[in-house]
């Protein structure tokens, strides 16, 4: 009888704790959901005129040819006033995410007009594949009003998770000697 009471005592409380670590979960994801996350630099509408990482490096680059030659050196960049940059937060096989630092990584969108509604569409295009390849990496940075990085984490800060495409407005730079465009956000839109 003992031991009838002793085994129900152990399994409800075996139950209890695994009902407690459904409830809290795993613990090592900070992200949440963007509808209930509130920043200022969340918009709801999406920004207009917004192009893609790609469309900006060639807009830099022909900017940077016009400069005289002489003048330039090849590690020069390009800075705008603003900019509205579309794209999906992912680093390849990196986290694109900072712990604890306001940025994280933006890649270049698939051609959804070639890809005709195929999600698996670049990955299976080779002229897609190398198209985002070679496509130059956006590092989006939120800084304060003295221009400092936030120190908080950007999932938490603003609800956004690998995978999600956004569009993201402020000024930006390309550095192509490393092909990679540093924009510091004033706002993001999360499609």
């Amino acid at each position: 009888m003992d031991s009838i009471m002793t085994l129900t005592t152990q399994l409800t409380a075996s139950l209890s704790v695994c009902f407690a670590l459904a409830l809290v979960g795993c613990g090592d994801s900070p992200v949440s959901d963007s509808d209930s996350v509130s920043s200022p630099f969340l918009v709801s509408s999406e920004p207009a005129g917004a192009i893609t990482p790609t469309e900006f490096k060639e807009a830099a680059s022909s900017e940077h040819e016009t400069v005289d030659d002489a003048a330039v050196d090849d590690s020069a960049t390009v800075t705008t006033n603003e900019v509205v940059l579309a794209g999906k937060i992912d680093a390849g096989d990196l986290d694109p995410f900072e712990p604890g630092k306001a940025t994280f990584v933006l890649s270049e969108l698939p051609d959804a007009e070639h890809a005709a509604g195929d999600p698996d569409h670049a990955n299976n295009c080779p002229f897609c594949k190398r198209r985002l390849k070679n496509a130059p990496k956006v590092v989006v940075r939120f800084v304060d009003d003295s221009g400092e990085l936030i120190a908080q984490d950007a999932q938490a800060m603003l609800g956004v998770k690998k995978g999600d495409s956004v569009v993201v407005k402020g000024v930006a730079e390309y550095q192509e000697a490393i092909n990679m465009i540093q924009i510091n956000a004033e706002s993001i839109y999360r499609r």
